[in-house]
């Protein structure tokens, strides 16, 4: 499972290289203001209110992005009636939920039962550029039920999503094709965001051949290796995963700087990379299984090698970040998956051989954690 949103963007990062703290081996992305806590400088009950009305919120932006009403308005402010009945649903049911998306800024009632976009509703449009409606449409799918099983993973340390669905969130998946689709367009949508500014965060000028690790569809490496003609990519995955990848690489016009190797992250990756990338992968892990597959990345790579992690970095103290809560979603929908601190993942790239260089933050959330051979 993944995040559930797309995070805002923060500040410019520092340079690839910069000697600012941020960059220092070991260190935390450098603190920086970030969004303020939900409800911060409200009184206390109203803030607790904010805060527990928030998946009502959550569910009626989801059943609008479901309905497709942003894309029915994308010409203008309709009367409910129309919007309605293209929509399949129930006019006065439909009223009461934009009118109670209305009061938090997500459309607008132009008039008596006529609604409008509004920048917020904007982003739910499926055509509109780094649209959320698979965001939204996920958040409000499997991800928004695991939830209610939090008590169980909080009283046994278990994932609810097994207790719930009673197997495994990926053997899920594979057996709801729906479902499982819609975590694919979700997950592009996540990657993409990271895609956009990835490139120019991090230095890759003295990297040859650079190895992406359960790379997916290649969206990522893509991104790379668009900006940098010097380099050029291996992407490695599962056989299903692998064959789409060439197809969206092919498509690209990328195919002839990207090998595509299909196979097990658990039992080898291709040798012979100057870099190894792994984009939200050891997050899905505990510690003993993401130690092992990146001591297999160890093994793989020569004496200059190195590491590339693409992962949130959890502050300490009590700063908000999304990985907070990331950290819970992984609690009820992984076997001991979790989101780990700068020293946690100090700790976990010691295990397998490696020694913390730096930290590079980007201008999202995620951070590059640098690591070479210890």
């Amino acid at each position: 499972m993944n995040a559930p949103a797309a995070a805002p963007a923060a500040p410019p990062a520092p340079a690839a290289g910069d000697a600012s703290s941020a960059a220092r081996p070991g260190a935390a992305p450098a603190p920086r203001e970030g969004p303020p806590g939900p409800g911060a400088g409200l009184p206390p009950e109203r803030a607790l209110v904010q805060m527990l009305m928030a998946t009502r919120v959550q569910q009626a932006i989801s059943v609008a992005a479901a309905l497709g009403v942003a894309d029915l308005l994308a010409r203008g402010p309709r009367p409910v009636d129309e919007l309605a009945r293209e929509a399949g649903a129930d006019p006065g049911a439909l009223g009461r939920l934009l009118r109670a998306l209305a009061a938090h800024g997500v459309f607008t009632e132009a008039g008596p039962g006529r609604f409008a976009l509004t920048p917020l509703a904007e982003l739910l449009r499926g055509d509109a550029p780094g649209s959320f409606r698979p965001v939204a449409l996920w958040c409000g799918s499997v991800a928004y039920t695991v939830f209610g099983g939090l008590e169980h993973s909080v009283r046994t340390g278990e994932p609810a999503f097994d207790h719930l669905f009673g197997m495994e969130f990926f053997d899920y998946l594979e057996r709801n094709p729906e479902t499982g689709a819609l975590f694919d367009a979700f997950m592009a949508r996540q990657t993409a965001a990271v895609a956009a500014v990835l490139p120019s965060a991090y230095d890759f000028a003295d990297i040859g051949t650079l190895v992406d690790v359960g790379g997916g569809r290649g969206e990522l490496l893509s991104a790379i290796l668009r900006a940098h003609p010097h380099l050029r990519g291996i992407l490695f995955d599962r056989p299903q995963v692998a064959e789409r990848a060439r197809a969206a690489l092919e498509a690209a016009g990328l195919a002839g700087r990207c090998a595509v190797v299909d196979g097990d992250l658990a039992e080898a990756v291709p040798p012979g990379g100057d870099a190894y990338l792994m984009k939200s992968i050891v997050h899905a892990a505990p510690d003993d299984e993401a130690a092992r597959w990146l001591a297999g990345c160890r093994r793989a790579m020569g004496a200059g090698g190195r590491l590339l992690l693409v992962e949130f970095v959890l502050p300490e103290g009590n700063e908000p970040h999304p990985g907070k809560l990331m950290d819970v979603l992984m609690l009820v929908g992984t076997h001991g998956g979790r989101e780990r601190t700068a020293a946690e993942f100090g700790a976990l790239l010691a295990r397998a051989g490696f020694r913390l260089t730096r930290i590079v933050p980007t201008e999202s959330f995620y951070a590059v954690i640098e690591a070479v051979p210890a």
